[in-house]
């Protein structure tokens, strides 16, 4: 875990409007956050494994007994094309909904004795940035000036890779020592998602209730980040995706917040 800063006084969030790549979901808005930690990494398949054999949490996707994504005995080939990238211990877990990703803290907090949960939005986009206002904890620039990648999404870097996670240190971490907030995979926060960020609590807490005055569906989460499998432009500090609790993907994750 990784001890991020309060702020302090009120820091803009979301993404201007000259930003290259923002949609109308970005929109710049302040919070006041309180300080936190935050993992310094994705949690890891060694990780979610441990919280699984304790009988914490279910199987991710690929593992899911008789499940048609089960990486052995499964149909679907997506898990099986992607082999270590999935299964290695130091992979960035995968195959994990809302719940999981909820669960897993629960497991941890009862295991400790500490206050484990997801981020709220603004907390991840807070630490992500690392005290930076550009799209990306570094620059402007996906890549880095001789055309390498400095986060891993479709796209990054100018050698031909598979897609697919990389271990979930992979990378230089930003300012604040926290690795792959752009790319690698989509990470679940712990809110509500409304379009308008800005309607959200002012003081950096999740949106806890299905309040949003404009709704695209019903009981929406989010998560930010990017991923192995999207273009540069979805890994920026304020990009964010939306989908059901119960969804599972090859491509989304989580990490872990706590209270101080």
């Amino acid at each position: 875990m990784v001890v991020i800063p309060g702020s302090g006084q009120p820091v803009r969030l979301g993404a201007p409007m000259s930003e290259a790549g923002r949609i109308d979901n970005e929109v710049e808005h302040e919070r006041t956050i309180a300080g936190f930690a935050i993992g310094a990494t994705e949690v890891s398949v060694a990780q979610y494994r441990r919280c699984v054999d304790e009988g914490g949490c279910r199987p991710p996707e690929w593992l899911e007994p008789g499940g048609e994504h089960n990486i052995e005995t499964g149909r679907g080939v997506y898990y099986k094309n992607l082999g270590t990238a999935v299964t290695a211990s130091d992979a960035p877990v995968v195959g994990v909904s809302f719940a999981d990703a909820t669960a897993f803290s629960e497991w941890l907090s009862k295991k400790t004795g500490k206050p484990y949960r997801l981020p709220s939005e603004a907390e991840w986009e807070y630490a992500a940035r690392a005290g930076t206002t550009t799209a990306y904890w570094w620059g402007n620039e996906a890549d880095a000036p001789d055309g390498s990648a400095r986060g891993n999404c479709r796209g990054c870097g100018t050698a031909d890779r598979q897609l697919a996670p990389d271990p979930v240190s992979a990378f230089a971490p930003n300012a604040w020592g926290l690795y792959n907030v752009h790319g690698n995979v989509w990470e679940w926060v712990a809110d509500y998602y409304c379009n308008d960020q800005s309607s959200g609590p002012k003081d950096g807490s999740p949106r806890a209730a299905d309040d949003c005055p404009v709704r695209d569906a019903p009981n929406l989460r989010v998560f930010r980040g990017g991923s192995a499998f999207y273009t540069p432009d979805k890994m920026r500090s304020g990009s964010r995706l939306r989908n059901f609790p119960d969804f599972r993907n090859f491509s989304l994750g989580f990490r872990i917040a706590r209270d101080l």
